[in-house]
């Protein structure tokens, strides 16, 4: 099984990337979405992220409690997109 940490910046196609690279594994996916929404132009930027992802894909939307979120999805056979830890520690430290 790989793990794969993608940094970067804000806007920077991390999660393009994550996802590209799920879509490749032939795997089922499993999207761990972290960020609240506060305002109009946030809120933009994850509708995009959500019209973006195969139907297929499951996808649950946890801004808190993320290590039992991945201990519950995480399994061998599957991949397990977080998107993104950054929201979660601000949230968290929030």
């Amino acid at each position: 099984m790989a793990t794969h940490l993608i940094l970067g910046g804000a806007r920077s196609g991390k999660s393009a990337f994550a996802e590209k690279l799920a879509i490749e594994s032939g795997l089922p996916v499993t999207y761990i979405a972290t960020a609240q929404v506060y305002d109009a132009e946030f809120g933009q930027r994850v509708e995009h992220h959500k019209i973006r992802r195969p139907a297929h894909w499951r996808t649950l939307e946890q801004p808190f409690n993320l290590g039992a979120n991945i201990a519950e999805v995480a399994k061998a056979g599957e991949c397990v997109i977080v998107d993104c830890l950054t929201l979660w520690l601000a949230q968290c430290i929030c």
